[in-house]
């Protein structure tokens, strides 16, 4: 299903989705509530069902409506993609036409004038390439993105703590060959590299001069979730770091986030958490791997 406009939209939001149906209604019916509705929507499939178009195609004749009228008009793209959400963002990307793009999760949620004061800030700060929101669950709390300021320049190292996919949005460059996820990153990319690819990105964009900013007090919607689900995907999380931290030349960091899950893993030793112990002993055995992976 492909409904396209000759208009190009100031916004693309680029939605890769997989085993997701209620959840993925949830943002759905946030983005009907936009009050800038100049954005195209592209839905990046990878059921190997067809699950969905019951969903899109009431969401698209209940909110798109039959007329465009350019800078009110919501344009709506539905793809299909093999496994693997960085595989399925560069498909998103190789068919977006948004001057600012962004990757909301299939679980998180956009408040009403999210895109408006997202569209304000960058025309308010036209030196700026990245802006990164906060996070926050459905109670309020801080649910991601967990930095001690409140509003800063990204850097090489708070990025980090700084941004999440979900929570950041890219002014369209130039040369859009620099605007790729590394597909051997990330969920279900089929390697030991389970995360990372949000930082890569933001990593790569920032080497080559692109500027971020981080501003918590800007925030989407997201659910809060707690640790390592179990000690595989704890090792393939800490795979993702591992390459990120090896492929942008972090060694001191590196050393500091092995060192911490090691005291981790300590101190839920010494409580008798011996399963807390063995996800970080994970992350850390993870993370070593990747880093000095001759792949990398």
């Amino acid at each position: 299903m492909e409904l396209y406009s000759p208009f190009v939209p100031r916004f693309s939001l680029i939605v890769a989705t997989v085993e997701r149906s209620a959840e993925l209604s949830v943002l759905l019916n946030s983005l009907a509530e936009q009050k800038l509705r100049d954005f195209e929507l592209i839905i990046v499939d990878q059921n190997s069902d067809d699950r969905l178009l019951p969903l899109i195609k009431e969401w698209t004749s209940t909110t798109v409506g039959p007329d465009y009228d350019g800078a009110n008009s919501i344009q709506v793209k539905h793809l299909r993609c093999e496994p693997g959400v960085s595989r399925a963002r560069n498909l998103g990307l190789s068919n977006c036409a948004g001057e600012i793009l962004a990757f909301p999760d299939d679980d998180c949620w956009y408040f009403p004038d999210t895109l408006q004061k997202v569209d304000i800030w960058f025309r308010e700060h036209i030196s700026y390439g990245i802006l990164s929101l906060g996070s926050r669950d459905e109670k309020g709390e801080v649910s991601g993105n967990r930095w001690v300021q409140k509003e800063c320049d990204l850097t090489r190292t708070n990025v980090f703590r700084a941004s999440a996919t979900y929570t950041y949005f890219i002014r369209r460059p130039i040369d859009m060959t620099s605007l790729r996820f590394d597909e051997s990153l990330g969920p279900a990319a089929g390697t030991a590299f389970g995360c990372g690819e949000d930082t890569d990105l933001l990593l790569t964009l920032m080497t080559g001069g692109i500027r971020g900013r981080f501003n918590s007090l800007l925030y989407v919607g997201h659910p809060l979730k707690f640790g390592f689900v179990n000690v595989q995907r704890a090792e393939r999380y800490g795979g993702g770091f591992g390459r990120v931290l090896a492929k942008h030349s972090h060694p001191l960091l590196f050393c500091g986030l092995v060192i911490f899950d090691f005291a981790r893993a300590a101190s839920r030793m010494i409580i008798g958490d011996r399963q807390g112990a063995s996800r970080f002993w994970a992350h850390a055995n993870g993370m070593i791997q990747a880093y000095f992976s001759r792949s990398v």
